[in-house]
C-alpha cells in the first residue's frame, strides 16, 4: 500500500480534493517566486491561504530541505492550467505537482543561484523515493527542462507518456518555469562500508615447563599445531606426553627455521621464540 501522505513531508491540507482520470502517472516541476529572504513558511502560508485555488501536492525549499504536503498523491491538485480539452491537473493515476520555493538568479547566503540543478538540492533524493514509491517513471519523456523557455509537448504526448514534465512542457499552460533541473534519476550508489582490518593473531602464551619426555597438558596443544603444519603426522594420537614423535617434529621444525640451539643439530625442545613461530605459522 503507497503512501499517499509522504513520510517526513509537513501535512497541511487544504481540502478541496478532487478525483484524478486515470492513465500513466506523472510528476510536474515548478518553481515559485520566493521572497527576498526566503522564507519558506511564507510560500507556504500563501499556498494555505489566498493562493490555496492554485496550490501543488509538495512545496520544498531546496536550501533548506522543508517539505510540506497540501493534497494527497491520489487528488488533483491545482497548479496547472486546464489545456481546454482536457482537465490537465487531473491527467493521469497521480499528477504530482512539486512547486521549488525558488527565483532564478536568487541570492541565498550571499551566493547567487542560476537554477535548481546549482542549489543544494537539500532532501530531494526523499522526495524521489516517494515518487518511485508510486510507480512514477524515472524519465523525462520529452527531455529534461534545459531553460526558461517553452519545451511544448502535443496533447496527445502529455494523455500517453508518464514520468517527469517541466511546467513549461504542459499542454495549455504558458509558464517557463522550473527551468534548468538536477538529475533526478542519477544512481547514488552508498559508499561500501570499511572492511573491518582482521584482528591480529596472537598465539597462545608459551608453557612453562613443557620438555622432551615430561608429561603436561600443553603437549597436546604443542601436537595439534605440529600436524597442522605437516610436521607432525595427523595419525598420531594427541597426548599430554612430549614423546618421542613431537620431539622428531620439534627438532625438524628447529632446523627448518635455525631455531636449534648453536652446535646443535637435533634439538627436540621448543623454546618460546619457536612456539610463537610455530602456532603462527599454523593458525595465524
Amino acid at each position: 500500500m503507497v503512501d499517499l501522505w509522504m513520510p517526513g513531508a509537513a501535512k497541511h491540507s487544504v481540502g478541496n480534493t478532487g478525483d484524478m482520470n486515470g492513465g500513466p502517472s506523472r510528476v510536474v516541476w515548478h518553481t515559485t517566486s520566493n521572497t527576498s529572504d526566503h522564507v519558506f513558511a511564507n510560500e507556504l502560508g500563501w499556498f494555505t491561504g489566498g493562493g490555496a485555488d492554485v496550490a501543488p501536492h509538495l512545496l520544498w525549499d531546496p536550501f533548506t530541505g522543508e517539505i510540506a504536503q497540501l493534497f494527497p498523491a491520489n487528488s488533483r491538485s491545482l497548479s496547472l492550467q486546464n489545456d481546454g480539452a482536457v482537465k490537465t491537473n487531473r491527467t493521469g493515476v497521480y499528477c504530482i505537482q512539486i512547486e521549488i520555493v525558488f527565483t532564478a538568479g536568487e541570492t541565498v547566503n550571499g551566493k547567487k543561484y542560476n537554477n535548481v540543478a546549482e542549489t543544494p538540492c537539500k532532501n530531494l533524493d526523499k522526495i524521489m523515493a516517494w515518487l518511485k514509491s508510486l510507480g512514477i517513471a524515472e524519465k523525462w519523456p520529452a527531455g529534461a527542462p534545459d531553460g526558461l523557455h517553452r519545451q511544448d509537448v502535443s496533447l496527445s504526448f502529455w494523455l500517453n507518456n508518464g514520468g517527469h514534465y517541466g511546467h513549461n512542457m504542459v499542454p495549455g499552460n504558458s509558464h517557463v518555469d522550473p527551468g534548468v533541473m538536477p538529475d533526478l534519476f542519477k544512481v547514488v550508489t552508498p559508499p561500501k562500508p570499511p572492511t573491518p582490518k582482521p584482528t591480529a593473531y596472537v598465539p597462545p602464551a608459551f608453557p612453562t615447563g613443557l620438555a622432551p619426555g615430561k608429561s603436561k597438558p600443553s603437549a597436546q596443544s604443542l601436537q595439534k599445531a605440529l600436524k597442522a603444519t605437516d610436521w607432525l603426522d595427523k595419525s598420531v594420537a594427541l597426548s599430554d606426553t612430549y614423546g618421542p614423535k613431537t620431539q622428531a617434529a620439534v627438532a625438524g621444525f628447529n632446523k627448518k627455521h635455525g631455531l636449534n640451539s648453536p652446535g646443535v643439530s637435533y634439538d627436540p625442545a621448543i623454546g618460546p621464540k619457536g612456539w610463537k613461530l610455530l602456532f603462527t605459522l599454523a593458525y595465524g
